[in-house]
């Protein structure tokens, strides 16, 4: 019975070799593939940790996306790269020298009268709100009614001012605090030199990291990436510049009408509507208030005429500027970057509600290149297909420069 015991136990070792053999094989089969996950994995921990420091980088690649186009143009034309790279750097110091020249010193003085005139608005809006709960307790309602109203207001209150706290108070402030880091930083423009000067090289340098059988596909991801980027970036850039001029020419028009207390405000106003038109939804509602608030302390029918321009500026944007500027930048329809706005602020606050549009469409050209290729497309074929029309815009990866030995 003891042989029998043995006998019976025997091959239960073989099994486990077995199974350690399978999976020792399966390891080195796919060494390569774990060895990049693996190396990815410590980048991404090593760059979550150090991600006090990244904002400013971020900003260094989002200038980027706006000054390649320049650059590539007088590359076509016979301009070296590095040349390219400085002339778009002396294009921009002379537009940041006009605007300090001619726009600086006005708006810094309109804001200080903005600034001077806050008493002033605040006791506008407390003669507003005595006026409003005057006349709401002057209803002849029955006594049930007007606490269920009571309850009803005060709820609205504490919700009002909790989502003001939550949205508005982060947004201005990571803003400010961005703005004062840009400010102080020097490595970004050598950074950025690099990184514009040697834009074809730098995407192989990086797919050279992977094995010589993804080389392809890593380069056109990076193609996805940066088309899916620079277009995004462009387009509220542009799109911050329309809002900034559509409410200029507004305000001066309200100005024109009778109302000339806004003229002493346009440049700031229509700044602070410019800016925060990078912050979806809560951006718009926060921009008009000052404008509504001026209003307030000049006529109701100031007030009124502010509504109506604010409601008219982000119906052109949201009917005409939107579709047209960052639609076409990323190509979503509407009511799904409606959505996307939806979730991703719910899911990460202020910062998700900006990043949803570039997010869900690089997921969207993730997934179809990921489809055409589990389908045995080639990547540039795949890469065709993802880009569709605009596949001819992008430069194409070289195969002998991809396929690796």
């Amino acid at each position: 019975m003891v042989a029998l015991s043995l006998g019976d136990g025997q091959p239960q070792p073989s099994r486990s070799m077995s199974i350690v053999s399978d999976l020792i094989g399966a390891v080195r089969r796919h060494r390569l593939g774990l060895f990049v996950t693996a190396t990815a994995l410590v980048v991404g921990w090593l760059l979550w940790t150090a991600r006090g420091a990244l904002p400013a980088f971020i900003i260094g690649v989002a200038l980027a996306f706006v000054l390649d186009p320049l650059v590539t143009f007088l590359e076509r034309r016979g301009v070296a790269r590095w040349g390219g790279v400085l002339i778009s750097y002396a294009a921009v110091g002379a537009l940041v020298w006009a605007l300090a020249t001619f726009a600086l010193a006005p708006i810094a003085i309109q804001a200080r009268d903005f600034i001077a005139r806050l008493p002033e608005l605040g006791a506008a809006i407390g003669d507003l709100q005595s006026g409003l709960d005057a006349w709401y307790r002057s209803l002849p309602l029955p006594v049930d009614l007007r606490e269920a109203l009571d309850a009803a207001i005060a709820r609205t209150e504490t919700a009002f001012g909790a989502a003001l706290r939550e949205f508005l108070g982060p947004a201005l402030g990571t803003l400010l605090r961005t703005i004062g880091f840009v400010i102080g930083l020097i490595v970004i423009p050598v950074w950025l030199f690099f990184a514009l000067r040697d834009r074809e090289r730098l995407p192989r340098a990086v797919a050279g990291l992977v094995p010589p059988n993804w080389r392809s596909d890593a380069e056109n991801i990076l193609a996805i990436l940066a088309r899916v980027g620079g277009r995004w970036v462009r387009g509220q850039l542009l799109l911050g510049v329309a809002i900034f001029v559509a409410t200029a020419v507004g305000l001066t028009a309200l100005t024109l009408a009778g109302f000339r207390e806004f003229g002493a405000f346009t440049l700031v106003l229509a700044l602070i509507a410019g800016v925060l038109e990078w912050f979806p939804i809560i951006g718009p509602i926060v921009a008009a208030i000052p404008a509504i608030l001026v209003g307030i302390t000049i006529s109701p029918a100031a007030a009124i005429a502010a509504v109506i321009l604010y409601t008219a500026i982000q119906q052109l944007e949201n009917n005409l500027l939107v579709p047209k500027i960052l639609g076409d930048a990323v190509e979503l329809h509407p009511a799904v970057l409606i959505v996307a706005l939806v979730v991703g602020g719910a899911l990460f606050g202020i910062g998700g509600a900006i990043l949803a549009a570039p997010v869900v469409a690089v997921g969207r050209d993730l997934y179809r290149y990921t489809f055409q290729r589990l389908a045995d497309e080639p990547p540039e074929a795949a890469l065709d297909t993802v880009f569709g029309a605009h596949a001819e815009l992008m430069p194409k990866p070289e195969a002998p420069a991809v396929a690796g030995p």
